[in-house]
């Protein structure tokens, strides 16, 4: 019963957005843009996009990539640092988007991914992390591919065939790779034009 309740929910939002929608033929789009992950990393995104005629929605792939450090004392000094990479195929809807008209509008979206992760903590105090420094101190580390989901959140204002948006995308891995996080929140601020 509550499956059929949500696929009847996501077929009255596409098909609103396919009929009452403003009449016109579907549009490639690029974007491409900055922003940072939740450690203060600075982040990217690029992309490449199809909005579907008639309709509100668009599917396209994505590229992220961050790269974080950080540091902590406790008893001793640590520095973390994450390199993540990101490719994912992405569907958001626009709501309220007016086809290459002016206009505010937000945006929701879901996409699958491939993640690649390199994560590396180092101490110069502590010697238990697992490989020795040449200095003293030690370090561990650990890094894979691996598959995971992304959940997008924004608003946007169209100035035609060109848009501005910011968005909150996050980044949830399938798999852990020593202590990095498996949960990414990012920033960003893209500039995208539809041809």
């Amino acid at each position: 019963m509550k499956r059929c309740f949500r696929i009847s929910i996501l077929f009255l939002l596409f098909s609103s957005s396919c009929f009452y929608g403003q009449t016109h033929e579907g549009s490639f789009g690029i974007r491409g843009g900055i922003g940072t992950d939740i450690n203060g990393g600075l982040g990217y995104g690029l992309g490449i996009n199809f909005l579907f005629p008639n309709s509100y929605f668009e599917l396209g792939a994505v590229l992220f990539g961050s790269s974080s450090e950080e540091t902590t004392v406790d008893y001793n000094t640590y520095n973390e640092k994450t390199d993540l990479v990101v490719f994912g195929i992405m569907g958001n809807y626009l709501f309220g988007y007016k086809y290459k008209q002016p206009g505010f509008y937000g945006i929701i979206g879901f996409g699958f991914a491939a993640i690649s992760v390199d994560w590396e903590e180092s101490s110069p105090d502590d010697i238990s992390l697992g490989t020795p420094l040449p200095d003293g101190g030690s370090k561990q580390s650990a890094s894979g591919t691996g598959g995971g989901t992304i959940i997008n959140a924004g608003v946007g204002y169209s100035f035609g065939q060109l848009s501005l948006r910011g968005e909150v995308p996050v980044i949830i891995s399938f798999s852990d790779y020593g202590e990095a996080s498996s949960v990414i929140p990012t920033i960003m601020i893209t500039l995208g034009y539809n041809f």
